[in-house]
């Protein structure tokens, strides 16, 4: 079953890294639209974002900014006028890696529905390494660089992995603690009725005597 998970995880990694495009209305800064697009990431992961904008009607800019939803917000990079362009880093949080675009359009340009067109791959991990530079560093075979790169993904699938184990000890540790504070308070709940009920006896027959009824 764990090797399942891995290989189904490890999948997962290699597909992410797919090419996603889309286009991108113009508009005046404060007024356009906005696109963004997140992945989940584990702390301490390299990441490797590739953007690139297809040449469109002139007139428009597109800015972009990358950060993180931590509390701690943590931002990655940001550029205007992109072009095409990479960035590089390594996460600081478990969070989304969320990539911002914004399409502007140029001082004395009308809003006319212009848009550019943009090519955006985000990888992770083993791949975001660039195995091209590091076999012509090392003078590796292919295989070996294949297998630098198993290795790797297998890295991350463990990471992966770990983390979710950490989570889950997280959530199992608050459902005890959860699961420990209603039963105090069903006992406490227990105690009360007890109270009151020997309570109403006392003063019934307390009123009884009084009453001279027994």
């Amino acid at each position: 079953m764990k090797t399942t998970v891995m290989f189904a995880l490890l999948a997962l990694l290699v597909a992410v890294a797919a090419t996603i495009e889309f286009d991108l209305t113009a508009g005046h800064d404060g007024t356009h639209d906005r696109r963004c697009l997140s992945q989940w990431l584990p702390k301490g992961v390299h990441v490797k974002v590739a953007t690139k904008v297809l040449p469109g009607f002139p007139g428009q800019t597109l800015n972009m900014e990358i950060h993180d939803d931590s509390p701690h917000m943590n931002q990655y990079g940001a550029r205007k006028h992109v072009d095409e362009v990479a960035f590089r880093f390594d996460t600081q949080a478990h969070a989304n890696v969320i990539v911002c675009f914004q399409n502007v359009l140029d001082a004395g340009q009308t809003p006319d529905g212009r848009a550019l067109t943009v090519q955006f791959k985000m990888n992770s991990g083993a791949d975001a390494e660039d195995f091209g530079k590091l076999q012509s560093e090392q003078k590796l075979k292919p295989m070996e660089i294949e297998l630098r790169r198993l290795a790797m993904h297998l890295e991350d699938v463990q990471d992966t992995l770990q983390y979710l184990k950490e989570h889950e000890g997280t959530f199992r540790d608050a459902n005890e603690y959860m699961n420990a504070r209603v039963k105090n308070f069903g006992f406490f709940s227990i105690a009360v009725l007890i109270g009151v009920a020997v309570y109403q006896v006392l003063s019934l027959r307390r009123f009884f005597h009084q009453k001279k009824l027994i």
